[in-house]
């Protein structure tokens, strides 16, 4: 008697704990839920079990903690207890239902993906003590997110029974917990304003040394490329603007002074009667010191070269001065200061001509000037194209005949010297032909215009940095006047490439090998019989 009544006393009491543990549990699932009737039945049944309401304030963590040691004490309690089991069943199913809750808020919240949510069924099989542990999983990550919840939310909080997947099908959806921390965002940096980052290139302090130095280096780089880009704009709008105004000038002069054609009889120097050419006045109106105009045509096309030329008490004054008398760095074709060319008074001349004129120019590198004469040392056709120059002076038009055309050394004191700017006039006919001769050892072409004493002479000279470096290369032209009568481009037809150059020492400094053969030379000038050349020898 005594067993049996112990046994069904230890049965009773294990039936009233189960039902206990029960009850809690619900109380758990409606504080979840968060209506007022729940979370009051939750706080009385608390006081009476003598846990205060910390379920109401505590996690979600904390609350299935708290299921779980619950259930495993009434699962230890009632280990050999049919009744206890069964009630150990339903309360199993109470904690399903919480799980599923749980999960489903989760998972509308985007903390749980959906395929990583159990079925109804399979949270039915799953083993009671890891729906418990799932649950309390599914807690913890919703401490570590922001209390979202959504419409579905709630209804998934009302709704307790239904299904995880039914919910995050209703839920908008939202990144997994999972992508969100492996996509941290990067804080957004504020936008500097213009003056801050103007002030940022500029060495400020706290700046590390090296920040400071690569600051200076950039700043001192801005300032050389900013002056260096005015010095180029200033010169590429400076030459631009100085071949406007030389392109309008020689339309001037060539609407009244065409380029000359033939050569006819000159008259009589005593009796020779010397008027202004018309395009020669519209000229001296702009500026009094022009003293004639250079062209070198093209033998079918338009001329490279058409340009006033002026003459001052000094050869530098118009080095960096126009036509107008204006600041160009392209200057302008002036004529040696020592020469005479048509000095007239009174319609007469009063002053003989030099025997060998000078007219100077700049080489630029936009080839206006005579920066296109380079191309008769590059170019092997060029000087058949372009064998003659007109230089008219302000009553007359003369035309000249290039026979030489060579490289010299400006500051050449060796043996090779020779300053052909010097020579203005010959004092005899053996004068003459060593000038001459001298300039046709030195030719770049050879050809087959002849040169004879008394033939006038003109010499154009630019600067040249072809074969001599620096400043000291020169490149001449030069030609004598075409005679009455005689046609313009006779002996520039069958021009050869000179095979016996005299450089001068310079050229022969970098070149040890190469030297000039005096013997094979063919010289200007009369041909000279036998007995001369005896008498000569004697």
């Amino acid at each position: 008697m005594n067993d049996k009544y112990l046994e069904k006393l230890n049965e009773e009491r294990a039936i009233a704990e189960a039902l206990e543990k029960a009850e809690k549990i619900k109380a758990i699932r409606a504080s979840l839920h968060g209506t007022d009737d729940s979370r009051e039945t939750a706080a009385s049944i608390a006081e009476q079990t003598a846990e205060p309401a910390a379920y109401e304030e505590d996690s979600f963590a904390e609350k299935f903690r708290r299921v779980k040691e619950s259930r495993l004490s009434a699962m230890n309690q009632t280990a050999d207890v049919p009744v206890a089991e069964a009630v150990s069943a339903e309360t199993a199913d109470a904690e399903n239902n919480v799980i599923r809750q749980v999960l489903a808020e989760n998972m509308a919240a985007g903390n749980v993906l959906s395929e990583d949510v159990p079925t109804e069924a399979e949270t039915a099989e799953m083993p009671a003590f890891e729906r418990t542990v799932s649950a309390e999983a599914a807690a913890e990550n919703v401490q570590h997110q922001p209390e979202v919840q959504s419409h579905a939310v709630q209804e998934a909080a009302v709704s307790p029974m239904k299904k995880p997947r039914e919910a995050w099908a209703q839920t908008p959806h939202t990144e997994p917990r999972i992508h969100t921390e492996q996509k941290k965002k990067k804080k957004k940096k504020k936008k500097k304003t213009l003056g801050q980052r103007l002030r940022g290139l500029f060495p400020e302090k706290g700046d590390k040394p090296l920040e400071k130095a690569r600051k200076i280096i950039f700043l001192c780089s801005l300032v050389v490329i900013v002056i260096c880009g005015y010095y180029v704009g200033d010169y590429t709008i400076d030459l631009w603007r100085s071949r406007m105004e030389y392109s309008s000038i020689d339309d001037m002069y060539r609407t009244y002074t065409p380029i000359i054609a033939s050569v006819e009889e000159d008259e009589p120097l005593d009796d020779k009667y010397y008027d202004l050419l018309p395009g020669a006045k519209k000229l001296l109106d702009i500026n009094p010191e022009v003293i004639g105009y250079l062209t070198i045509p093209t033998v079918n096309g338009e001329p490279t070269v058409s340009l006033p030329v002026v003459q001052a008490a000094d050869n530098s004054k118009y080095l960096d001065l126009n036509f107008k008398g204006e600041e160009s760095r392209a200057g302008a074709l002036f004529l040696d200061w020592r020469n005479s060319f048509d000095k007239v008074e009174d319609h007469r001349l009063v002053e003989k001509n030099s025997d060998n004129l000078i007219v100077y120019g700049h080489n630029m590198a936009d080839e206006s000037m005579f920066g296109t004469l380079k191309y008769y040392r590059r170019n092997e056709n060029y000087y058949e194209n372009h064998p003659i120059i007109e230089f008219n002076s302000n009553y007359e038009q003369y035309t000249y005949k290039i026979f030489s055309f060579f490289l010299l050394d400006a500051e050449d004191d060796t043996d090779t010297e020779y300053d052909c700017w010097n020579t203005l006039n010959f004092d005899d006919e053996e004068e003459f032909y060593d000038f001459v001769n001298e300039a046709k050892r030195r030719t770049l072409r050879t050809n087959d215009v002849d040169v004879r004493y008394g033939d006038p002479l003109l010499t154009v000279s630019t600067c040249n940095t072809d074969v001599i470096g620096d400043d000291r290369g020169r490149l001449i032209l030069m030609a004598r006047r075409v005679r009455p009568g005689e046609e313009l481009y006779e002996g520039t037809k069958n021009s050869k490439a000179n095979p016996n150059i005299k450089w001068p020492n310079v050229y022969y400094e970098s070149r040890p090998n190469e030297k000039y053969d005096a013997e094979s030379f063919v010289p200007y000038g009369p041909v000279k019989s036998e007995n001369t050349k005896a008498n000569n020898e004697e």
